[in-house]
């Protein structure tokens, strides 16, 4: 009986620890699938991130469209975890699309080829627009980044910090490399 007993105790601290999702890596993992089901947190965040930097209605809906796949075609890979005390680091590799590749080529072709965004003399920066929605929509290069997501304990849960900017950047492709 008193093998049975300990056996049991054994498994149910044993699952206890393998289901604890109050980890560094667990939210880091929770916070990178939240981006790749497009949660509603995540379409909140990136509805802020687009209204600082669209003018148009239709242009808001154009880039997000292209971040939203972004995000859905977001892999990674969870390299290394340091806690100390209170405080935690967790290292990524994600691979994304080139995104900013797409937009030095974008710009390259834009000056280069500028008599195709004229109409009637004047240049037409909605055909620019569309043109660079269209490569962002349609590049399928990619690019690998690390990233480091820092996070706190608070009230014994692990928070995730603010995301820096780099960060962010590295998320949606756009990082200088």
């Amino acid at each position: 009986m008193k093998k049975k007993l300990l056996i049991i105790m054994l498994v149910s601290i044993l699952l206890s620890g393998c289901l604890n999702m109050n980890t560094p890596k667990k939210k880091v993992e929770s916070l990178l699938m939240s981006y790749q089901s497009n949660s509603d947190n995540i379409i909140k965040e990136l509805d802020n991130y687009l209204s600082n930097i669209t003018t148009s209605e239709s242009d808001f809906e154009d880039y997000k469209r292209v971040y939203l796949r972004q995000y859905q075609n977001l892999t990674y890979e969870i390299k290394d975890e340091t806690i100390n005390g209170d405080e935690a680091s967790v290292t990524a590799q994600i691979d994304v699309y080139d995104y900013y590749k797409v937009n030095l080529n974008v710009e390259e072709y834009l000056t280069n080829h500028p008599d195709e965004f004229y109409n009637n003399g004047i240049y037409d920066t909605k055909e620019a627009l569309k043109y660079r929605i269209n490569e962002l929509s349609n590049t399928k290069e990619r690019i690998t980044y690390t990233i480091v997501i820092t996070l706190t304990k608070v009230n014994n849960k692990w928070e995730i910090d603010n995301i820096s900017e780099d960060v962010l950047e590295k998320i949606h492709g756009t990082y200088a490399h």
